[in-house]
């Protein structure tokens, strides 16, 4: 009898062994990016609700019930994304989840006035709205940067957005240390913009306007969308009919190696994508040396070759490089806006760019100037490509989206309109573009082929936003196996696929708003409690895309009355986008289904899941021979002891 039970374990032990050897499987973690994009006030404050709604839905992570957020390998961001990426990262005066304001109501059937009248203070979400004014804090800046002679734009963001957090000022890079219960590296997008030397009228009147002017008279040279494409030209013909042919007409597909020509012939006068994560810093041009040659100019052309990267000790060589810097070059809107440096009283200072020094190809150095990364990607989403993640989530908001507000309820609800204007840069389709807009640069940022998977990827999205408004629900979907393309101004050598999850916060879901008490955001006499997607309350009217009070309106502060700079948000509407972008993570957290019955999103839960791959089947290799004569070598031993104890 205990001969037998001897025999019966052997044998099992020999077919555990070679079953383990056998199966080659093993959970991988994936690597998951978010995004936040540019936008203001507006943005950030949308964004900091997306951060608080994955830090509330947990996921298993090593065998412990944990965070989504802490799931994140990477959070890439751009101008006001940048204030909720930093903090989330570098601030030590709290933990995430008072953060977020976790522990607050998420669902709409729990909002009540007290609610929205009350922001949570030690949360991120006060910052962003008219109980934190801006104007106090920009003059606190200006007392600092007009006697140092410097650019006060960083300062400012350093009042308002980082000391509330214990972020000291003048935090060197070198030494800034990420909290233990974030695991994700910060990647700040910003733009380069020509000498110093030449700020600003640099960037105010030559960056982008020759290059993109050639790029208009070159539209013959670029491929139309396929007119056969019905399904496409409809959605063409539906933006025209609302928004007028300016928006959508003579469409074409971006050829960017056609635009590469145009920067070469015009000494590429157009801003440059430029990056920074926690670590190094990264301007990514690829391809042979470019001469930035300006004409007219007496400083002379100089060369680079890209793509550069440096640490922050190699860019500290004068003084530290600062996270207070980094986050000024991703949010610098005095470099875009010559009306927002009017705002400083003394001129020398409105000339003073965010610059650093960067290697030529003779050996000596450069000068050059910074602005907001904006005008190079709205999104966040080239950076993170740079970093190869197997899924992507992009969070799309902000001011961006107002623009169909300041145009008409008509365009406020057509998806089409906010998809082709949103997204369609990054699949290549453009048009005439105004040269005197410096985000005409965004036509640089096409990443992703068109026609991924044989199916017009637009189109996909419209019609999948379209089946999830009509059924009351939020605006999420994946967009699988994108085909990445190259893209020399981004350095991104393409040829591989990337799972893309968008969110749209462009209105308010309908299943959201059946979920709300009566008296919270009532509708006027006569009206509908939402129209074209939006309430018709008019303190509610801009949410989720909270409108700013308008420049110079009165705001309390501790008993004194200041005026707005017209970047803060009123407080009930910001509060209410706050609870309904973390539900849209919570509703969309299983799945969603649109108007057709058919499942439009598999859910974040499946997203965040630990994959489980099975060994890839390849040509032996010197590794591989060894790996399956060790498992031979097993079997064989396990069988010979189950033979002897027979």
């Amino acid at each position: 009898k205990h001969r037998n039970k001897m025999r019966l374990r052997f044998a099992l032990l020999a077919l555990t062994i070679y079953g383990a050897a056998a199966t080659g499987r093993k959970n991988r973690k994936k690597k998951i990016g978010i995004t936040f994009n540019s936008g203001s006030n507006t943005a950030g404050n949308a964004n900091a609700g997306f951060m608080r709604g994955f830090q509330q839905q947990m996921v298993e992570i090593d065998g412990e019930e944990r965070p989504s957020l802490e799931a994140v390998s990477y959070i890439s961001s751009v101008s006001a994304g940048t204030f909720v990426n930093a903090i989330y990262h570098f601030q030590n005066s709290t933990t995430a989840d008072v953060l977020f304001d976790v522990a607050g109501p998420t669902d709409p059937s729990e909002i009540t006035e007290e609610v929205l009248s009350t922001i949570p203070q030690g949360s991120i979400f006060p910052i962003f709205t008219v109980t934190n004014p801006a104007v106090v804090f920009f003059g606190q800046a200006l007392q600092i940067a007009i006697p140092a002679a410097v650019h006060p734009l960083p300062i400012f963001f350093q009042f308002q957005f980082l000391n509330p957090f214990n972020i000291e000022a003048d935090l060197p890079l070198t030494s800034a240390q990420i909290r233990d219960d974030v695991k994700s590296t910060p990647i700040f997008t910003t733009s380069m913009i020509g000498p110093a030397e030449l700020y600003p009228s640099h960037v105010d009147s030559v960056i982008n306007r020759a290059v993109f002017a050639a790029h208009n008279q070159s539209l013959d040279m670029l491929e139309m969308v396929d007119e056969d494409e019905t399904e496409f030209s409809d959605i063409i013909e539906e933006i025209i009919a609302v928004a007028g042919e300016s928006f959508a007409i003579n469409v074409r597909r971006t050829d960017l190696d056609v635009l590469r020509l145009l920067a070469e012939a015009e000494g590429f006068q157009i801003n440059l994508p430029a990056y920074g994560t926690n670590k190094e810093f990264t301007i990514p041009l690829s391809g042979d040396v470019a001469t930035f040659d300006f004409d007219g100019d007496t400083i002379g052309p100089f060369d680079f070759q890209g793509p550069y990267t440096a640490t922050y000790d190699e860019l500290s060589a004068g003084s530290p490089f600062t996270l207070q810097k980094l986050v000024g070059m991703s949010g610098d809107l005095l470099g875009l806006f010559p009306s927002l440096r009017s705002f400083i009283p003394v001129p020398a200072i409105q000339t003073i760019p965010l610059s650093l020094p960067i290697p030529t190809v003779d050996g000596n150095s450069r000068n050059v100037a910074f602005t907001d990364g904006g005008i190079s990607d709205t999104t966040g989403l080239a950076a993170l490509l740079k970093m190869k993640p197997d899924n992507v989530i992009v969070c799309f908001s902000g001011s961006v989206l107002q623009v169909g507000l300041q145009l008409g309820p008509e365009i406020v609800s057509t998806i089409s309109f906010q998809v082709f204007n949103t997204f369609g840069n990054i699949f290549g389709l453009t048009n005439d573009v105004n040269p005197d807009n410096l985000f005409s640069g965004l036509t640089l940022s096409h990443l992703f082929n068109l026609y991924s998977n044989n199916e017009n990827q637009i189109v996909k999205l419209v019609k999948t936003f379209e089946s999830l408004r009509d059924a009351g629900e939020p605006l999420v979907t994946t967009l699988e196996g994108l085909e990445v393309i190259d893209n020399e101004f981004w350095g991104i050598k393409g040829g591989w696929t990337v799972d893309v999850t968008i969110i749209h916060m462009f209105g308010v879901p309908q299943k959201f708003v059946d979920e709300l008490p009566d008296d919270i955001a009532p509708a006027p006499d006569g009206r509908e409690r939402i129209e074209f997607d939006h309430f018709t309350n008019p303190l509610y009217a801009s949410v989720p895309n909270v409108a700013a009070v308008p420049l110079g309106t009165p705001l309390d502060f501790f008993g004194n009355t200041v005026q707005a700079l017209g970047f803060e948000l009123p407080v009930e509407p910001a509060r209410m986008a706050h609870i309904l972008t973390s539900w849209v993570i919570k509703r969309a957290w299983n799945g969603l289904v649109g108007i057709d019955g058919e499942v439009k999103f598999g859910g974040f839960q499946e997203l965040f899941e630990e994959e489980e791959e099975e060994e890839k089947k390849e040509e032996p290799t010197s590794s591989s021979q060894t790996h399956l004569h060790f498992r031979s070598q097993t079997f064989t031993l396990c069988a010979l002891l189950f033979w002897f104890l027979l």
